[in-house]
């Protein structure tokens, strides 16, 4: 397992250096002829540590030098003398040390599945074979960039009610487990006895802080053999109950049909089979359901249907009358990427649906659990002057 260590020269300057332990590091820098006064072990290399955000500005920057007429390795040298980031400069280091030695691109893109996705690979081997690199790099960089800007929708969509949510919790903490508590200690002073209702949420409170690991821990057990064995063995099944669900579901259908006709439409324009780029969409969809349905349109398609043929008995008609008029015209291409920007437009539509469905009863929820605990708050206010007389 690799990780980022920082080590110091003699003029005691922060240097970074990836490596497997210290003795790598020593053994590295002694290849450098360099010296280490210390060694300090910095963050462990995973899949995490190579964000899509990253991923898409060198996409980018390769793009345009490629464009320039900059060969590859050269354009690889480039970006690692102004990358900032040590995970980053490893891999692109060791990325054109290889290309220089022989290897092809995507071959060592390969290598590297964590970080560079198959569909990824696949373009970039087009690419290799039709001398067209540069295109390559660009369709990949509009494909990256439509899957950031989705993800920052759902993100940007969801932030208020998790902050309101967020809010509320700490608000239900404080009045639950400090602010009631008070009013306990009081009317115990006077030998009195709190209102029925008031003493009700007391009583919860301390029974949820007496239990709280229990609390904690049956939800953790229960939510990791969910994981663990019930979605593995059912997953199908869970994603295709999902689809069935109110207003979520047709926000989790668009999702996916954006994903796969996006996909269908980047490895057509590259020139990649229909099949293979059957095969990378059903990789890119996150749902079981719909990866089972192309699967089976791949089988039929090995059989000798037509696409749109097989299309008709899992699909919208909608989807079904663009690409067989696609596939009538030769320009599948087209009609592929048409049903992308549809419903992405449709999965923006609904999940904006979705969030105002969902803030309504988010707010009812709150005002019914932070109205109980106010008037909970305010029972002993009221009865104070009876209990001090």
């Amino acid at each position: 397992m690799k990780r980022i260590y920082f080590w110091y020269d003699i003029n005691f300057h922060q240097n970074k250096i990836i490596a497997t332990s210290k003795q790598d590091v020593k053994r590295q820098l002694l290849l450098q002829g360099q010296i280490a006064i210390k060694i300090r072990a910095g963050n462990i290399i995973t899949k995490k540590s190579f964000h899509p955000s990253d991923l898409l500005i060198i996409t980018k920057q390769l793009a345009t030098m490629l464009k320039a007429g900059l060969s590859i390795v050269d354009s690889l040298r480039l970006l690692l003398d102004d990358q900032p980031k040590p995970q980053w400069q490893y891999l692109l280091s060791d990325i054109s040390q290889q290309i220089a030695k022989g290897e092809s691109l995507s071959s060592v893109l390969k290598q590297y599945h964590s970080v560079f996705p198959a569909l990824y690979c696949e373009i970039i081997a087009i690419g290799e074979l039709t001398g067209q690199l540069d295109h390559s790099f660009e369709q990949l960089t509009a494909h990256l960039e439509k899957s950031l800007q989705l993800q920052r929708q759902i993100r940007k969509a969801m932030r208020y009610p998790l902050f309101l949510l967020s809010v509320s919790v700490v608000v239900i903490i404080v009045m639950m487990f400090i602010v009631l508590p008070k009013f306990a200690d009081i009317y115990q002073s006077f030998d009195a006895q709190l209102p029925y209702f008031t003493q009700l949420v007391i009583d919860i409170a301390n029974k949820v802080q007496q239990n709280g690991v229990l609390i904690l821990l049956v939800p953790s057990l229960g939510y990791f053999l969910f994981q663990r064995f019930f979605k593995v063995r059912y997953q199908l099944t869970i994603d295709r109950q999902k689809l069935a669900l109110p207003l979520l579901g047709q926000v989790i259908q668009s999702q996916c049909l954006m994903q796969i006709f996006h996909t269908l439409a980047i490895t057509q324009q590259a020139g990649i089979p229909l099949l293979t780029g059957l095969s990378a969409s059903a990789n890119t969809t996150g749902n079981s359901y719909y990866r089972d349905i192309i699967n089976k349109i791949i089988n039929g398609i090995e059989q000798g249907n037509a696409f749109s043929q097989m299309l008709s008995s899992y699909f919208p008609k909608l989807c079904v009358q663009l690409v067989h008029a696609g596939e009538e015209s030769g320009s599948l291409d087209v009609m592929l990427n048409n049903l992308s920007l549809y419903y992405q437009q449709q999965n923006q539509t609904l999940t904006d649906n979705l969030v105002k469905a969902f803030e309504p009863i988010l707010m009812l929820f709150l005002a019914l659990i932070i109205g109980g605990l106010v008037i909970s708050m305010y029972l002993p206010v009221f009865q104070m002057g009876d209990v001090i007389h």
